[in-house]
């Protein structure tokens, strides 16, 4: 899964490479992740168009993905005993979160193959079982919490959101969209977050708004 992945990393950025990272602030979560000593503040204007052409978001641990998984961690009673569905996984952080937290079960969905590989390899390094599948409808068991981190991107994909909704409640982090307003939603709180490792100037999504369910 590795060698796929240093594969797919190195035709996009030659050189670069993916390191185990502990995440500082996530309870000895650990994901294979951009090395942070790769600067990708420094990236020659050619190399930052490739990646921009070709984002493999499972690089990183996005802000929002980042703020979510450490909110579960320190109050796992959001998860424990559930089955929990994430959709829009990337590298596994959220769903890795919600099993060390004490889930029942968890299915990670991505519809990216290389994303789903990378959610198999960060679960295996955390000793965490996941179930992996590309779109989320694709399971047909029953779920008792969506959680949903930086998948919204914008308001044109706020009827993912609202599928979502009906399908089971939702805990929701995002960065992109400002004052998000959804009947069936509540704003719970706006924390700082950052992506990691830290994309220097690239970065421009550094708060994060925590969204659940009126239900929860």
């Amino acid at each position: 899964m590795l060698d796929e992945l240093t594969a797919r990393l190195q035709s996009v950025l030659p050189g670069a490479v993916l390191a185990p990272v502990l995440l500082p602030d996530c309870d000895n979560l650990s994901l294979y992740l951009l090395d942070p000593h790769y600067r990708v503040d420094r990236l020659e204007p050619e190399a930052a168009t490739r990646v921009m052409d070709d984002p493999l978001y499972w690089l990183f641990c996005w802000a929002s993905g980042r703020v979510l998984a450490r909110r579960i961690l320190q109050q796992p009673s959001l998860v424990a005993g559930k089955t929990v569905l994430d959709v829009g996984a990337g590298s596994g952080v959220v769903a890795i979160a919600a099993a060390m937290a004490g889930a029942a079960k968890v299915i990670a969905s991505d519809l990216d193959p290389l994303a789903q590989t990378a959610v198999r390899l960060n679960a295996a390094c955390n000793d965490v079982a996941v179930t992996v599948v590309g779109d989320y409808r694709d399971y047909n068991g029953p779920v008792d919490l969506i959680t949903v981190a930086d998948v919204l991107y914008d308001r044109d994909n706020l009827p993912l959101l609202t599928a979502l909704l009906a399908t089971a409640p939702v805990l929701l982090a995002d960065s992109r969209i400002k004052n998000l307003s959804h009947p069936r939603l509540d704003h719970c709180e706006k924390l700082a977050g950052e992506t990691f490792p830290s994309l220097g100037g690239f970065d421009e999504f550094t708060e994060v708004n925590l969204y659940q369910s009126n239900q929860l």
